[in-house]
């Protein structure tokens, strides 16, 4: 892009550019609260039905797609690097997942996951810190966009930004060296403070009434359940961080700006030279469709189905608790012979001998249930979940091998939605590293006994999630593959441990020297008593 040279043409040029890339952000916000609220209370307008099947359909997906604690990485380099780079390979790696667990990458990555799943997409924002240390941010679709909807892939876009929320004692303080700090509050002064476009409860549930023009019902102007939404008394200022690529410096440009359309600071790109820190987290990609689609939303007339199954399923066990009733002659006022029909203990007296009470208790079909159960049949269906992954039985199978084999072969389109999500996680390990080697000058030494920092680790590498750990469909398999190279003698016991991670692996790895020396000793006397004597 061409930016302008002239101050006030500039500040245009980026507010009309933020205007574009959150073209549709009005038109998403309100499907996303439809979403969140099926997701959270399992009905469109934000009701809590008495069993919400969507979220624990949406957890155990999240689950099988992304493992927390099993998740690592390893670096690889390309097929044109130098072997030297090979013994630096060790230490770099461990630097990641350093990283990675410090910065609490696996919980807010098990975050972006899941709400990806409810919305469509979600952004983790990388953020280096103060001596190489690193920090990861979920951002919800809602708050960002992108110049080009019709292009997927983050690394392919012109512009983007994301906005957030700041107090003005916060930004007074931020911009305390600001050579315009003065001129840029005076322009704040009459600016709107909100935490965000909010309504009231009643008034959102007409709007999303509204936008689904299907649902039967009314707007509950009383209730108050919880919603689970911020709310926020301190006045705040909406801020954009923009970032646009500059055909100038051939770079991105980041542009700090508050609205309505100051810019607090216009910079070559904050981050890392040719990158900007966002990964974007969408396990349904659409090929022609940035935002791609949403799990929760195939799912959601499966939940109005199944509520108002039970619901009817309710009620006729309410009319057997308290069959209609038919009283036929004269007995008295209607409202109290009900009363005394269904009081325990009441009684009903009549003078004449023609009356008669009859109930008319409807009969319970045996296949009431069978209804529910085939709606949550069609929920695993539709994630492609089938009973051996969820640890249900199967009928028919004859042997763990016959339950392995069908478990397996059923998990073949988690597996790909597996490997899509891993492509994020292996995008985020790769900005970390390059974070690293910008940023920390922490000294290693490599497998030479050599030191080094990360910024002489050779650019031609990759960081790639170390043998499908990131989800527990591959755990069984990855523990098999581990043996079958241990008993083929391809690897040594202490790289057996490193792969396989278990508890206390650093305490394990320290016995296993201590072992391996006693061992070594036992052999060096063994070797001495068998030599012939002279």
């Amino acid at each position: 892009m061409q930016i302008p040279k002239d101050d006030l043409a500039r500040e245009d040029f980026y507010w009309e550019l933020i205007q574009k890339c959150g073209y549709s952000a009005a038109d998403r916000k309100p499907q996303y609260s439809r979403l969140r609220n099926n997701f959270l209370f399992g009905s469109t307008e934000g009701s809590p039905v008495a069993f919400n099947k969507i979220y624990p359909h949406i957890d155990l997906l999240t689950s099988f797609l992304f493992s927390i604690d099993t998740t690592k990485f390893s670096v690889e380099l390309d097929a044109d690097a130098h072997q030297e780079e090979v013994n630096k390979l060790s230490r770099a790696t461990k630097a990641i997942n350093e990283a990675w667990q410090k910065g609490n990458a696996d919980v807010v990555f098990n975050t972006c996951l899941q709400w990806s799943l409810v919305y469509n997409t979600m952004i983790c924002k990388v953020v280096p810190g103060i001596g190489g240390s690193i920090s990861y941010h979920a951002l919800e679709p809602h708050g960002f966009g992108v110049l080009r909807e019709d292009i997927p892939y983050i690394d392919r876009q012109e512009a983007m930004y994301h906005e957030y929320f700041i107090t003005k004692s916060e930004l007074e303080r931020l911009l305390e060296k600001h050579p315009n700090k003065a001129s840029i509050m005076k322009r704040l002064e009459g600016s709107p403070n909100t935490y965000q476009e909010t309504m009231p409860d009643a008034i959102s549930r007409l709007i999303t009434s509204a936008s689904t023009p299907n649902m039967i019902g009314n707007a509950r102007m009383t209730e108050a359940n919880n919603q689970y939404r911020p709310q926020v008394a301190e006045d705040v200022i909406k801020m954009f961080e923009l970032w646009l690529w500059n055909d100038e410096i051939n770079d991105y440009q980041t542009v700090t700006m508050a609205e309505p359309g100051v810019v607090i600071y216009d910079r070559k790109n904050i981050f890392i030279e040719g990158e900007v820190p966002f990964v974007q987290i969408c396990p349904n990609p659409l090929y022609d469709y940035f935002w791609g689609e949403s799990e929760v939303d195939k799912l959601v007339e499966l939940q109005r189905w199944r509520t108002k199954r039970m619901e009817d399923i309710d009620d006729l066990f309410n009319k057997q608790a308290r069959p209609p009733t038919m009283i036929n002659g004269t007995f008295g006022i209607s409202d109290e012979m009900n009363f005394a029909l269904n009081y325990a203990g009441g009684l009903l007296k009549s003078q004449d001998p023609t009356a008669k009470v009859e109930r008319f208790a409807p009969d319970f079909p045996p296949e009431a249930f069978q209804i529910i159960h085939e709606i949550d049949a069609m929920f695993a269906e539709a994630s492609g979940m089938g009973n051996m992954m969820m640890g249900k039985g199967e009928s028919g199978v004859r042997s763990k091998g016959h339950a392995d084999t069908l478990a397996r072969i059923g998990s073949s389109r988690a597996k790909k939605r597996a490997l899509i999500v891993e492509d994020s996680l292996e995008k985020i390990a790769s900005l970390t590293l390059k974070v690293l080697r910008v940023y920390d000058k922490t000294r290693f030494i490599d497998d030479d006994n050599m030191p080094f920092i990360l910024n002489q680790l050779t650019t031609k590498c990759m960081v790639k999630v170390d043998a499908h750990s990131s989800s527990p469909i591959y755990v069984e398999d990855y523990k098999q593959l581990v043996g079958e190279l241990f008993q083929a003698k391809a690897i040594d016991r202490k790289s057996m441990i490193e792969m396989l991670n278990p508890p206390m692996q650093q305490i394990l790895l320290d016995r296993l020297q201590k072992i391996e020396e006693n061992e070594a000793k036992q052999q060096q006397e063994q070797a001495k008593s068998q030599a012939p004597s002279q």
